[in-house]
């Protein structure tokens, strides 16, 4: 009647009907993310970041499935994005978890993820920036990616951006989350360092009561922003280079120059 293929057996018996709290270890999934509707949840996406093959997972996975299915009150997928092709391969097979029930994992590997993202579609498309910085980010030139990621994740509220950031750090091996760390330390001291001087140049303009000392004074501060990400980044500027960043009070242009500074691979390509 049911078709079901049932294991060879001798006997059946009760068992208890209540699922003790012990019963299985505490989990947490890298991420999970919520498609709504009108504000209701109407997919649940449990994300994982796959290293290596393990046994364990696999049977973790559909609780991870249920359970999220239970607390959004929707359906759950699990999707897995693995770093080595042959993990993908492997976390692609489905799941069975008993007589006619299976979970099959939906697997994003290395060959489905673009290995560079423009700035301007990185900060379009941020969660591809990010699967980018984390297919790639081990790879010769993954500090492209990950500096384009972190470039699109800046503007991200902060849970988010912990989220993003995070996963990619797991993703990366010891000399890649060494290199992130420096981008993110640069990318600090940097901030400050022209919040400092353009709050000086506002107090200055202030006391001067000259509106337009407080404009030229913000632009040149980000100017020498500028040139501080080049010089961090081993690019050598030419004297007509300097002169012509030190120059500019276009506010929009450089943002510009400095949204190409993280990942472009001349100054003239910055200065484009």
């Amino acid at each position: 009647m049911l078709r079901l293929s049932l294991p060879a057996h001798t006997a059946a018996r009760l068992a208890d009907v209540t699922f003790p709290q012990n019963a299985a270890p505490a989990l947490s999934a890298d991420a999970v993310v919520e498609l709504t509707a009108d504000d209701t949840p109407v997919l649940a996406v449990v994300v994982e970041v796959q290293l290596a093959r393990d046994a364990d997972k696999r049977a973790v996975w559909p609780v991870y499935v249920a359970a999220q299915a239970r607390l959004s009150r929707c359906a759950a997928v699990i999707l897995v994005v693995a770093l080595d092709s042959d993990v993908a391969e492997w976390a692609r097979q489905p799941i069975e978890i008993g007589p006619g029930s299976v979970v099959t994992p939906c697997v994003v590997g290395p060959a489905a993820v673009p290995r560079r993202i423009a700035p301007g579609m990185a900060r379009e498309h941020v969660e591809l920036a990010v699967l980018a910085a984390i297919a790639h980010g081990n790879a010769r030139g993954g500090e492209t990616a990950i500096a384009a990621a972190l470039e699109a994740i800046r503007g991200l509220d902060d849970e988010r951006a912990r989220c993003y950031g995070s996963a990619i750090y797991s993703a990366l091996n010891a000399a890649m989350r060494r290199t992130m760390e420096e981008m993110m330390e640069r990318s600090h001291a940097m901030k400050e360092a022209e919040d400092v001087f353009v709050k000086r140049l506002i107090e200055i303009g202030e006391e001067r009561g000259v509106a337009q000392g407080v404009a030229q004074g913000v632009a040149q501060g980000e100017a020498r922003a500028l040139i501080q990400v080049l010089a961090a980044r081993g690019l050598v500027l030419t004297d007509a280079q300097r002169a012509r960043i030190l120059a500019c009070a276009d506010a929009a242009m450089l943002d510009r120059w400095v949204a190409r500074a993280v990942t472009e691979a001349t100054v003239d390509d910055v200065l484009g």
